[in-house]
């Protein structure tokens, strides 16, 4: 891919991205065998199995994470995989502030199906300012009506005022940190859950599993989201967002296995020009199944482009941010 071209686009679009499971590894483990396996397996008994293993592999680890005492055999796991998102966040700041338009808003939507707290953690550590839709200190509470807002600093002495950038972050499919009560979603530190759920019988497990406020990563996923008004809107967010004109998507660590998250997308590709979106493939595409999967010789304008690492290689977070997002940002740099 061309650097020069992406850093064009950078410049001049709304930029969106959509992260999956595959950013947050090593620390936590890929969902594809648990979300085949949920998808196809009927008996209760079984289902309740394996969202106990969900529960266990990929939620537990984020109660270790909040009391900040992170289990030693996953301590590296863990630093690297805050690093790269670290360095992603950082770059993306530093992105947003260099940027020439003085029309564009310096602001970037970051969707995601991740339920963990991985990213609040690393932006909260890095000084970064973002949004994930609660407002209030006292019992935070989240709206949609709490994103896109912009916050202006005034310089103390001179009184300049210019715009800080924000990170949007969209749970599409929920978190961890959500709390349903009341019909609210109420902001939670982990507290509404703990490792104690798993010692419990399976009738109990799923009583306790179903108040939280997450997809389960299964195929069925759309009957879910449709079903709560919450999901539904976020989904809708990111359909308008990504119909903007000049509009650019990053697609991260994400397999677009999700059909209604893919239909969404193509659906936005083939009907806005000005779109442009550009998949990161961890590994080679060798059996072309995300070119079938994005319908690449069917799209009406041509305007995704899949990127793919070199033989023998992979395409993971360390290796974007070196070889694309910190390339646009010196070709920045050196140009102001």
């Amino acid at each position: 891919m061309n650097i020069q071209e992406i850093k064009e686009v950078v410049q001049s679009s709304h930029l969106n991205f959509l992260i999956g499971a595959g950013l947050s590894t090593p620390f936590l483990p890929l969902l594809g065998d648990i979300e085949t396996r949920l998808s196809s397996e009927t008996k209760k008994e079984e289902r309740t199995k394996i969202k106990k293993e969900y529960f266990e592999k990929v939620m537990m680890p984020n109660l270790e994470i909040v009391g900040g005492k992170i289990n030693a055999g996953k301590k590296s796991d863990f630093d690297k995989t805050c690093k790269d998102y670290k360095d992603f966040f950082e770059l993306l700041s530093h992105i947003l502030l260099k940027r020439e338009s003085t029309i564009l808003s310096k602001q970037t939507n970051i969707f995601t199906t991740n339920i963990d707290i991985l990213m609040e953690t690393v932006m909260e550590q890095s000084g970064l300012e973002y949004n994930d839709g609660f407002t209030g200190r006292i019992n935070p509470t989240f709206s949609l009506s709490n994103f896109k807002k912009s916050i202006l600093k005034r310089s103390l002495h001179f009184e300049n005022v210019s715009e800080i950038p924000m990170f949007n972050l969209i749970k599409i499919h929920g978190s961890l940190t959500w709390n349903k009560t009341d019909n609210k979603i109420l902001f939670s530190k982990l507290s509404h859950f703990d490792k104690s759920l798993l010692n419990k019988n399976d009738k109990d497990f799923e009583e306790q599993y179903q108040k939280l406020a997450i997809v389960n990563p299964e195929k069925k996923k759309l009957e879910e989201t449709v079903v709560d008004l919450t999901y539904y809107e976020l989904l809708r967010m990111y359909s308008s967002e990504l119909e903007k004109e000049n509009a650019v998507l990053f697609v991260m660590g994400f397999s677009m296995e999700d059909e209604h998250i893919r239909e969404i997308t193509l659906r936005t590709a083939n009907s806005n020009p000005t779109l442009k979106i550009y998949i990161f493939c961890h590994g080679k595409d060798n059996n072309s199944k995300m070119k079938n999967k994005m319908e690449i010789e069917k799209l009406r304008y041509s305007n995704i482009e899949i990127i793919e690492p070199t033989e023998g290689e992979n395409l993971t977070l360390e290796k974007i941010n070196e070889s694309y997002f910190k390339e646009i940002l010196n070709t920045m740099s050196h140009e102001s």
